[in-house]
C-alpha cells in the first residue's frame, strides 16, 4: 500500500513538472461545444508535452454575481468532473467565491501559473474571465505571457445540423420540453439524479407504480411538465413532471418526479435514482376520473415502450 502511493506521490510530481494546458469555465453539461474544445486540448497536449486539465466551477458564477439570474444547471459538480474525466481531462472543480469574483483578470492568470502549473490556457471562443476582465483576446495573451502561459483561441463549435450549441440554449430546450434537441446537443441524454421519496402510492393502487424523485440539488434544471419516455435501472420508463392535477385538486399542489419503470416492481425507497430522457410524449392534464387516468397510462406506456 504504501509502495503504491510512493508510486502516487512520485505521478504526482512528474505531472507537476510537465505543466499543465488548461481551459477555465462552467462546461454545465459539458456538451458538445464543449466536448470540442477539450479534444481540441487532447491534441495540443500532445504536441506541447503538457497535461490537459479543466479548472471548472461548482456553483455558477451569477449565483454570486446576480442571484436573481443564476440559472437552474444541467449538472452536478459530481456529474460534471466524471464527464470530463471521461473524456480523458482532469478536472478541478473550485467554488465561485465573493473573492474569485472580485479577482482582477492578473490575478486569476498568476494562480492558474503558481497554483495549477498551468503553462498553456485554451480559451473557448466566447470565453472570459477576471473582474471587469479584458474582451481583447491579445490582451489575455499579453498576460499570459507576463506570467509564462502561453494563451490560445479555438472557434467555435458548429455541428452538421447549424444549430447553436450552448448551455443557455440546452435550458430553453428542456424548459419547453423539447428533450429531442437538448440531447442532440448534448450528445447524450439529459439525466436527473436523486432520492426516492416515498408517496401517496396512488399510482400502485391502479397498476402503475411509481417511483418519485426528488433531485440531488435544488439547482437542478427539471425539465417542462409533462409525461416523457425515459429510462432508469436499465429498464424504459415514463416519467410524469407535474402537479398530478386529476388526483391533487389542492389551491397549492406540489410540483412532483414520478417514474413508472417497465418490467420492475423494485422497492425503491430512500435509493439513489437516475433518470435518461429519451423524448417528450405529451402535456400533464386533468382527467375526470381515475380510470380514465389509468387508460391514458396505459397509451402513455406503449409509446414509452418503442
Amino acid at each position: 500500500m504504501k509502495e503504491r502511493e510512493g508510486i502516487e506521490e512520485i505521478e504526482q510530481r512528474e505531472e507537476a513538472c510537465a505543466g499543465r494546458m488548461a481551459a477555465v469555465g462552467m462546461f454545465d453539461g459539458v456538451h458538445l461545444g464543449h466536448r470540442y474544445l477539450l479534444g481540441h486540448l487532447r491534441r495540443l497536449v500532445g504536441e506541447a508535452g503538457l497535461q490537459p486539465m479543466v479548472l471548472t466551477f461548482a456553483n455558477h458564477p451569477l449565483s454570486v454575481i446576480a442571484p436573481e439570474r443564476a440559472p437552474r444547471l444541467l449538472t452536478s459538480p459530481e456529474e460534471k468532473r466524471a464527464l470530463i474525466e471521461g473524456a480523458g481531462v482532469a478536472c478541478e472543480v473550485i467554488p465561485f467565491t465573493e473573492e474569485l469574483r472580485l479577482a482582477p483578470a492578473e490575478e486569476f492568470m498568476r494562480m492558474l501559473s503558481e497554483k495549477y502549473g498551468v503553462r498553456a490556457l485554451l480559451m473557448g471562443y466566447n470565453n472570459r474571465f477576471g473582474h471587469n476582465g479584458p474582451r481583447d483576446f491579445e490582451a489575455y495573451r499579453r498576460m499570459g505571457a507576463e506570467h509564462g502561459i502561453e494563451v490560445m483561441a479555438t472557434d467555435e463549435f458548429v455541428p452538421d445540423s447549424g444549430l447553436h450549441v450552448s448551455s443557455t440554449e440546452i435550458r430553453r430546450l428542456l424548459a419547453e420540453g423539447d428533450v429531442a434537441t437538448a440531447n442532440a446537443l448534448l450528445g447524450r441524454e439529459y439525466t436527473l439524479r436523486g432520492t426516492v421519496e416515498e408517496g401517496r402510492q396512488l399510482g400502485r393502487s391502479i397498476g402503475f407504480p411509481t417511483a418519485n424523485l426528488r433531485p440531488d440539488m435544488p439547482e437542478r434544471l427539471v425539465p417542462a411538465p409533462g409525461v416523457y419516455a425515459t429510462e432508469a435501472l436499465g429498464h424504459k420508463a415514463m416519467t410524469n413532471i407535474g402537479v398530478r392535477p386529476t388526483v391533487d385538486r389542492s389551491a397549492s399542489p406540489r410540483v412532483t418526479i414520478e417514474t413508472h419503470i417497465l418490467g420492475c416492481d423494485t422497492d425503491l425507497y430512500g435509493q439513489t435514482l437516475e433518470l435518461a430522457f429519451r423524448r417528450y410524449i405529451r402535456p400533464e392534464r386533468r382527467f375526470e376520473t381515475i380510470d380514465d387516468l389509468a387508460c391514458q397510462l396505459a397509451a402513455d406506456r406503449r409509446e414509452a415502450m418503442r
